[in-house]
């Protein structure tokens, strides 16, 4: 039997990161995380991850800002950044800049989500 592919899920709002988890768990192991602090600790401590799944707008550390951290304390794990629609510019350099592996506008369909994930873990091996 194949194990899932472990995912870390960050958001600033439970119940976003909730949505998330029950989306994802049939595909994927998910760990949550509420911000981005706490999501660097899990990625530390819970790991390793095929991928990340991240808000832009957060308080205290946005989504850029832990991606681009996320990085550095986990180098092979995919990044990818959720935002909103008004906020396809500030995506669109984190992907230039090479910190995120995609983007998807929110809010995402689980779909979507799902194969986005599924890139990622392949992008990973």
């Amino acid at each position: 039997m194949n194990e899932r592919p472990k995912i870390l899920c960050v958001d600033d709002e439970q119940a976003v990161l909730d949505s998330l988890a029950l989306a994802l768990r049939k595909q994927f192991a998910v760990t949550t995380a509420l911000g981005g602090v706490e999501g660097l600790k899990a990625l530390g401590t819970k790991g390793p991850f095929a991928a990340v799944v991240s808000d832009l707008k957060m308080p205290g550390m946005d989504g850029t800002a832990f991606l681009g951290r996320a990085s550095s304390v986990a180098p092979d794990t995919v990044r990818i950044l959720l935002t909103g629609l008004t906020d396809v510019s500030s995506a669109m350099a984190a992907v230039n800049e090479g910190r995120i592996f995609m983007f998807l506008a929110k809010p995402a369909e689980p779909y979507r989500l799902i194969k986005a994930l599924e890139a990622a873990c392949a992008q990973h091996r």
